[in-house]
């Protein structure tokens, strides 16, 4: 199922800064895609796939927005899944959680 609202909000299990969410993302080499810090917004990682969601880390280290209009649903569970292996923490959503 295509998700045609846009976007989910989510959260860390615990806070990390932005240096450490940098380096984690750099270890996806199976998921290439581009870091770009955004000062004071926080960091936004934009994967070279379109079938991958584009990812806002906010500055207090702890909120998630992930990008899903048009994406398959199952398959950006799936990527929160992997990311928060990356991570080395739980995500969280109203009623669901990633690990």
């Amino acid at each position: 199922m295509l998700d045609d609202f846009n976007f989910k909000v989510l959260e860390f299990e615990r806070k990390l800064t932005l240096e450490e969410i940098q380096e984690k993302i750099k270890t996806m080499e199976d998921l290439p895609g581009t870091y770009t810090p955004l000062g004071e917004r926080g960091g936004r990682w934009t994967p070279d796939s379109w079938e991958l969601p584009t990812l806002y880390f906010g500055s207090d280290g702890k909120t998630l927005e992930v990008v899903t209009k048009d994406l398959d649903m199952g398959d950006v569970d799936a990527f929160l899944c992997d990311l928060a292996q990356v991570m080395g923490c739980k995500i969280f959503s109203e009623h669901l959680e990633y690990s």
